[in-house]
């Protein structure tokens, strides 16, 4: 794929992963803002609480939905069978932020968003073990799926505890499970060859997610642009098309073949 030997490829992955790791834990405690909670949209609608924020999350549901059915159909020409249980995980969590989401969102507070955030943790980290596993090693994806959640778990759970003894929980743990990603993700998909075509559909799915982690930061600005569709509702609707162009690029490759990559 490139003039980068293997072994040296490997190397950049881990040391990339160090310095953010450090970098995190050096500017540690990271905290959110303290009007996080103080959405720009809490219009309630037919007795929902913060309606269009709530409603906004049914696509990750039926992303979700439509990953498990067609999981259940799918030939395993178009899965890498040594991560077969990956796969569905990844969709579950879309599925469980549904949930997630909508309860946070019925009434935001520290608990409800340690829910919210949970489910998200399970469905980037599978994603994450997805794309390591075809386009380096399945074992890399298989062994580190398990730990890695794990970790992502705790890292929720902390901030939560975090967040219950001081009011400012520590965000420092939890940000590694998206920024290391988010950032090895497209070196990933540039410096190694997956066995299978549409890999491009990843980076939609990247492209999707960061720009809705953009409107989230942008809230209250679309919310007037939108003339009342906040940006927080405008993140979920591409999170889960995020989603769907994972389910997309899944449905329409093939294996062994150079067209479509």
């Amino acid at each position: 794929m490139t003039g980068i030997s293997y072994a040296n490829r490997l190397r950049l992955l881990l040391i990339i992963a160090i310095i953010l790791a450090i970098l995190t834990f050096y500017f540690s405690p990271i905290t959110q803002s303290r009007n996080f909670y103080d959405y720009a949209d809490q219009r309630a609608f037919l007795g929902l609480p913060n309606f269009l924020n709530v409603i906004s999350n049914l696509p990750f549901l039926l992303v979700g939905t439509l990953g498990l059915k067609q999981f259940h159909t799918h030939h395993l020409n178009e899965i890498e069978p040594r991560i077969r249980f990956l796969y569905p995980s990844f969709f579950i969590g879309l599925v469980a932020a549904f949930f997630g989401s909508s309860y946070y969102h019925l009434a935001p507070n520290a608990f409800t968003l340690m829910v919210d955030r949970i489910p998200i943790t399970i469905a980037f980290i599978s994603l994450y073990c997805i794309v390591l596993s075809e386009y380096i090693k399945p074992v890399f994806g298989r062994r580190l799926f398990i730990p890695a959640a794990v970790y992502g778990v705790l890292s929720v759970v902390y901030w939560y505890a975090t967040d219950v003894i001081s009011g400012r929980g520590d965000l420092s743990a939890y940000v590694l499970v998206q920024v290391i990603p988010i950032i090895h993700l497209p070196l990933i998909i540039g410096l190694f060859k997956s066995p299978f075509s549409h890999g491009r559909y990843y980076l939609y799915a990247l492209l999707a997610y960061v720009l809705s982690k953009w409107a989230e930061s942008n809230d209250e600005q679309l919310y007037a642009l939108l003339g009342g569709f906040s940006g927080h509702s405008v993140k979920h609707l591409l999170a889960a098309l995020g989603g769907y162009m994972i389910y997309l690029g899944w449905i329409k490759r093939v294996k062994d073949t150079e067209s479509g990559s």
